[in-house]
């Protein structure tokens, strides 16, 4: 397996730092929360949409060998669902920007829950980059 390197420049930390503070920040803050909700479901449903339709089919092919049909039509039955999701946090966070102060709870659940299809997409393309 070939392996290589990433300079990562000397402030990055405190640039992912600053960045989770705001992340952090946005159940408090109206146009935080509306940023983290469309961000954040935009770009989940890209990165599971750029999984699902690269060349390799599917990428995580060494978890199907012994599984059959069944665990290749879970795998993009997630992928599908978590994909649903991040349009669906998207609209979220565009109905929370409607009326920030009766909906903004709704939003920050949203956004909890959202983590939870990070963990998932992060996990899948883990495969990706193992195979």
């Amino acid at each position: 397996m070939d392996s290589f390197c990433v300079h990562m420049p000397a402030t990055a930390p405190a640039e992912v730092a600053a960045q989770m503070a705001d992340a952090a920040a946005a159940g408090h803050d109206d146009e935080k929360l509306r940023r983290a909700l469309v961000g954040g479901g935009a770009a989940k449903a890209a990165a599971v949409l750029l999984l699902a339709l690269s060349s390799r089919s599917p990428p995580a092919a060494g978890v199907f060998l012994r599984g059959g049909t069944a665990l290749l039509c879970a795998y993009y039955g997630v992928l599908a669902a978590v994909a649903l999701f991040g349009g669906l946090e998207v609209a979220v966070g565009f109905w929370v920007a409607g009326d920030p102060d009766r909906r903004r709870g709704w939003g920050r659940r949203v956004l909890w829950v959202s983590v939870v299809t990070l963990v998932v997409v992060a996990g899948l393309g883990g495969f990706a980059v193992l195979k």
